[in-house]
This record gives structure tokens, C-alpha cells and sequence, in this order.
């Protein structure tokens, strides 16, 4: 465990230098807002790997403008959909109604969590009683 963290996070910072801040801060960033929860239910979906993988990447993007609703709905996409596990563990394992039914009963659950998580950051800021981060 403690190799591959390194190797994640050099892996995840390769990414970010690929893909220019201002692009993640356009598709992620706070002023992306409802388009910002929908790209990342998509990638948090399609996101292959385990925590290793996941949570060094989410920070990358955090770090480069994404905002802190939309990688709440990145990690709930990849907890909660991970399209790599459906198609390596639940369809063989389990078939393929099973599967088809646990993504259909799931699937708005990240973007639920994503404007949850957006909801709290705004009444937060408006009362200004709690800090969520920073």
C-alpha cells in the first residue's frame, strides 16, 4: 500500500499537468454548477480502480479548481456505480438483471449526493456558522 500511494499520486499529478486547470475548473469548478455534478457522476463513474486510484485523483482535481460538490459526486459516482466493477464482478458474478437493476435504483445517487453537497456549501455561506473546509 504505502508504494502504490505515491504512485497514484504521481500518476493522478501527470493528469493534471495533461489537462489545463482551467479546463477542470470550467467542467468541475463551483461555477459549473448542475453541469459541474453531471460530468463528475460521469468520470467518478467510468473511473477504474480502487481507493489508490480514486482519492489521489480527486485531490489533483480539487487542487486545480474543481469544486468541493462536484468531487463529493466524483467519489459517490465511483463508490456507488464503477462501471469497471459492474463489468468485472456483478454482471459475471451475479448477472446482468442484477446489475441492470442495481444501476438503475442507484444511479441519480450521486448526483443526489452532488447537490446535497452543493444545497450545505450555500446555506453554509449564507449563515456563515460553519466552516466546511479551509
Amino acid at each position: 500500500m504505502l508504494v502504490r500511494l505515491p504512485l497514484a499520486l504521481l500518476a493522478a499529478s501527470i493528469l493534471a499537468a495533461l489537462v489545463p486547470a482551467d479546463v477542470i475548473g470550467r467542467w468541475l469548478g463551483d461555477e459549473a454548477g448542475l453541469r459541474g455534478i453531471l460530468v463528475a457522476t460521469l468520470v467518478g463513474g467510468l473511473l477504474p480502480g480502487g481507493p489508490m486510484v480514486a482519492f489521489p485523483l480527486a485531490l489533483v482535481l480539487w487542487d486545480a479548481g474543481a469544486g468541493m460538490a462536484q468531487m463529493v459526486t466524483l467519489i459517490t459516482a465511483w463508490s456507488v456505480i464503477a462501471l469497471h466493477r459492474v463489468l468485472a464482478f456483478e454482471w459475471p458474478m451475479l448477472g446482468g438483471r442484477f446489475a441492470l437493476l442495481r444501476l438503475a435504483a442507484s444511479i441519480l445517487l450521486p448526483a443526489l449526493a452532488g447537490l446535497g453537497a452543493l444545497g450545505l456549501l450555500r446555506a453554509v455561506e449564507a449563515g456563515g456558522a460553519l466552516r466546511l473546509y479551509g
